[in-house]
């Protein structure tokens, strides 16, 4: 009764709990209302989330689901669902939120790229004849009858013409996402094991989902947690009474310091001017580990003062472009992480490919993983074949695309190291790792043809900032699958099916407010113009005026790379060197800068309680710090949602 077989039949059924034809079908009946929020947030406020590593609308379900959850299991058990499944929702969401999260990221301005060169199209810009032949028919909409209603609002989204109009590029726009997505889980799929269970990687992020769905860790009892929810509801609710009745203070969680650097040089080059130390961030940052912590301080003031001094001494003319090319070293020292990592793991990457193509490997068999290594490899190649032939189809060079592809991937593997490893506040890479960008960088524009520039700027929303990519949301995921929460198998089959799921809801939410609304009306926020805009103009001037190979931005690469080494060497070579060489790249963000009251007030706090206190102090305090973040993050999305269907931006 209670040997090996009983016990491999109760964890089988455990597994597939977790990823269960209900999970699955909460998650796809969700993704909807999901998208909609998210894109209405866009439309309201120009912006929703994405900018840090947890989201917090799936943070919100996932806590109010863990709460109504508690409720079924006393009054209808057989209704409650068990943690694997919430998991489940909880990552089918989080790869739906990265795809249209942001205007800056991945795919928030698709449709505004995919129309934008067309409606507003003049004589005087010349776009007609410039840009129209280099757009492909099949993956844009330029009918202006039907684009009229898109952005002037007033009409009926559900019109034939409009449905026939915007079907076709919908389509195609869900398959290359799809594909994208694919690859990214076949990557994730392969290197899980080795980062996991060899390495033993920490996947700070995974700590609130799996403790709120888990009931040994008894975080729901916890008195501290409870605290970390009240305060953040008391100050979210006090400052929200305060934006009403001017006679109550605002408690500050914000500052923005524009007034005094603006117009006085040098410190007018100081990128990013506000200060930002609310739970949420707080909250955040405590789950990382204190050596990135001081690094992020001490290497987002470097770049501080570094481009100060460049403005004082007249070496720089902007604090965005030209020396001392702050996006250049990171990309480098980014590229220096990557090689870093892809030597340290050749052996385990050479055992991969050998139990691919059959060899004898040293590997253990594959069954527990999401996908076969046979079947990773197989799928990388097809989904990269299948993205080849769109590319390829679409008008691009042959040379361009597998530079792309490769660029893209490579990237995607980058964050998602990153975020298993250290957990930071926010991945955001500015344009360090820009496919688009570095291409430029190393070819110029004058290399490529008009066709294939037209094609790097439709695919341009996917290449911008890459705070919300969902690849790290995938490995995430398979990670919080360890322990026979979720049978990994099925959980990757639910995140590949709902890529293009969330692509076309995308598609129709836009739709659904584009027309009702106007996406160049005053009703929606002006910033949902601002990266369609750029992308048109920036295809115009490489076209017109093409540039060549930036020999500048190469050398400050290749210091990038440099230093970046240098500080690896140092972290391997000396324990008590304090600085974590990923620090060097990602603390030129915003939203890395903003935090640095945060970074400061918990690195005090946790060096405190580690060395007071220990690892069981810490581990004490940290109830605490996640009911921050589940407070906040619940308290902020539920009042955006408020203002936004009460008509108010906020």
């Amino acid at each position: 009764m209670g040997g090996p077989a009983a016990h491999g039949t109760r964890g089988a059924l455990r597994r597939s709990r977790g990823v269960t034809a209900r999970a699955v079908a909460i998650g796809l009946a969700l993704m909807p209302l999901n998208i909609l929020s998210l894109v209405a947030c866009n439309y309201a406020q120009g912006w929703t989330t994405g900018n840090e590593t947890l989201f917090i609308n799936i943070v919100t379900v996932l806590f109010l689901g863990v709460l109504l959850n508690e409720v079924l299991k006393r009054r209808r058990p057989r209704w409650a669902l068990g943690a694997g499944e919430l998991l489940t929702i909880y990552a089918m969401l989080g790869v739906g939120t990265g795809l249209v999260s942001s205007l800056w990221d991945l795919g928030g301005s698709l449709a505004g790229t995919i129309t934008y060169p067309f409606w507003f199209a003049t004589p005087e810009n010349r776009w007609k004849d410039l840009l129209w032949p280099t757009l492909p028919t099949w993956l844009t909409v330029r009918d202006l009858d039907v684009l009229a209603g898109f952005y002037v609002g007033g009409a009926e989204p559900y019109d034939p013409r409009v449905v026939r109009a915007w079907a076709g590029p919908a389509a195609w726009w869900a398959a290359i996402v799809g594909a994208m997505m694919w690859v990214c889980l076949c990557l994730n799929s392969i290197v899980r094991r080795r980062w996991e269970e060899e390495e033993k990687l920490p996947f700070p992020l995974v700590t609130l989902p799996v403790q709120l769905v888990e009931e040994r860790f008894g975080l729901l009892h916890n008195r501290l947690f409870w605290v970390g929810v009240g305060v953040t509801v008391a100050i979210g609710v006090w400052n929200t009474l305060a934006g009403v009745v001017p006679s109550l203070p605002e408690i500050p969680t914000f500052y923005d310091y524009t007034g005094y650097v603006q117009n006085r040089r040098p410190w007018s080059f100081i990128r990013y001017c506000g200060l930002w130390w609310d739970p949420f961030a707080v909250g955040l940052c405590y789950l990382m580990p204190l050596d990135l912590t001081l690094s992020l301080l001490l290497f987002d003031l470097m770049w501080m003062g570094e481009y100060v001094m460049t403005g004082q001494f007249g070496w720089a003319t902007s604090p965005w472009s030209g020396f001392p090319y702050g996006d250049q070293q990171a990309a480098g020292a980014l590229i220096a992480l990557l090689l870093s990592v892809l030597w340290l793991d050749r052996r385990y990457l050479a055992q991969v490919m050998r139990k691919a193509v059959g060899l004898r490997s040293a590997l253990r068999e594959d069954g527990e993983e999401a996908l076969g290594y046979r079947a990773a490899v197989l799928g990388t190649l097809g989904g990269i074949a299948f993205l080849w032939w769109v590319l390829a189809r679409a008008g691009m060079e042959t040379w361009v695309i597998p530079a792309l592809l490769g660029l893209y991937f490579v990237m995607s593997l980058v964050i998602s190291r990153l975020r298993a490893q250290l957990g930071p506040p926010s991945n955001e890479i500015h344009a360090s790792a820009m496919p688009y960008w570095m291409l430029l960088t190393f070819a110029g524009s004058r290399s490529m043809t008009p066709r294939t520039l037209g094609v790097l700027a439709l695919l341009r929303p996917y290449l911008y900032e890459q705070r919300s990519h969902p690849s790290p949301v995938q490995l995430e995921a398979l990670k919080m699958a360890e322990g026979g929460r979720m049978e990994r198998r099925r959980l990757a089959m639910a995140m590949a099916v709902v890529v293009p799921v969330a692509v076309l809801c995308y598609f129709w939410a836009q739709l659904q407010l584009g027309y009702t609304l106007g996406l160049g009306t005053p009703k929606a926020h002006y910033w949902n113009l601002v990266v369609p805009r750029s992308i048109a103009e920036g295809l115009s001037d490489d076209l017109q005026y093409p540039s060549a190979p930036g020999v500048s931005n190469m050398s400050a690469m290749g210091f990038g790379m440099v230093f970046t080494m240098v500080l690896m060497w140092l972290k391997m070579r000396f324990q008590w060197w304090p600085l974590h060489p990923v620090g060097y790249p990602i603390a030129l963000s915003w939203a890395i800068d903003s935090m640095k009251p945060a970074l400061l007030i918990t690195w005090v706090v946790k060096s405190m309680l580690l060395r007071y206190g220990g690892l069981r102090a810490h581990r004490r305090a940290l109830p605490l710090f996640l009911g921050l973040l589940a407070g906040s993050a619940t308290l902020i999305w539920l009042l955006r949602m408020m203002f936004v269907l009460l008509g108010m931006a906020r």
